[in-house]
């Protein structure tokens, strides 16, 4: 049986057949759902059984990827955040006020982290048009609760707001300086700071749940991972880039399914 994963989000669209789940394809779709038709036929060739996946974006591109699938006969599901997950090895509590609300793309990027690498805590980072920093915690050997996390622009999202804001900034791109003497660059060390700042702030909040701090895990992930890696790293030396988080995610939801 062969399972297509599809993580569809603000600006682009990744996807990987069950079982090679680390080996993903990426489409660029920028809100235009007829940017995904090459994609359809890709898939259409690909003949798969059933489709799971994970949106996030402009519900006009849900709906042209549903519909394809209904025209194709391909049954298909998008996922929610639901209150538990459960695998033959460990599950995941989600501690959201509303489980259902939390967005299914941090839920699943939640998943993929702990299935890829559990730990004791981790702090799991996605910098895309929008940044999130969530926290888990193991509460015993095989029960990890989803604290909660946090959201704000992400880089890209915050570097538009000035410009567009703020007629006399510039749109160059500049680089992090410790003290920038070109607008441009004050411009994105102002940006990279407030995301490192943002990801060490949650670090210390996790931090001091957990008996030994180092061991706190901190994945980071998301289209703007690399732009942000390396200011990231120097606050955090402990960060891991892991891209795809998502998509592991739902690799380990399709195999919980059918208990493989």
């Amino acid at each position: 049986m062969k399972t297509i994963l599809v993580d569809l989000g603000n600006t682009a669209l990744k996807w990987a057949v069950l079982g090679n789940e680390h080996e993903p394809h990426t489409v660029v779709h920028r809100g235009a759902p007829e940017s995904l038709h090459d994609l359809y036929e890709v898939w259409q060739c690909e003949a798969p059984d059933a489709v799971l996946g994970c949106t996030v974006a402009a519900p006009k591109l849900a709906f042209s990827a549903t519909k394809f699938f209904n025209a194709c006969d391909i049954p298909w599901q998008w996922v929610h955040s639901l209150p538990t997950f459960r695998c033959a090895q460990w599950e995941l509590r989600n501690n959201y006020l509303h489980p259902e609300l939390l967005g299914a793309d941090r839920w699943c990027a939640a998943i993929g982290a702990i299935d890829s690498a559990p730990a004791e805590a981790i702090l799991i980072v996605q910098l895309g048009t929008a940044t999130t920093v969530d926290a888990v915690l193991r509460e015993s050997e095989r029960h990890y609760v989803f604290l909660g996390g946090r959201i704000a622009p992400g880089p890209t999202m915050m570097q538009q707001s000035l410009v567009n804001g703020t007629a006399a900034l510039t749109s160059d791109i500049g680089l992090w300086q410790s003290e920038p003497r070109l607008t441009k660059d004050a411009i994105v060390t102002g940006i990279l700071d407030s995301q490192a700042g943002l990801v060490r702030l949650a670090f210390e909040e996790l931090a001091q749940q957990v008996r030994d701090p180092a061991s706190v895990r901190v994945v980071v992930a998301g289209g703007s991972a690399r732009f942000a890696q390396e200011r990231m790293r120097q606050v955090l030396p402990q960060m891991e880039l892991r891209h795809n988080l998502v998509l592991l995610g739902l690799a380990a939801l399709a195999r919980a399914r059918t208990g493989s």
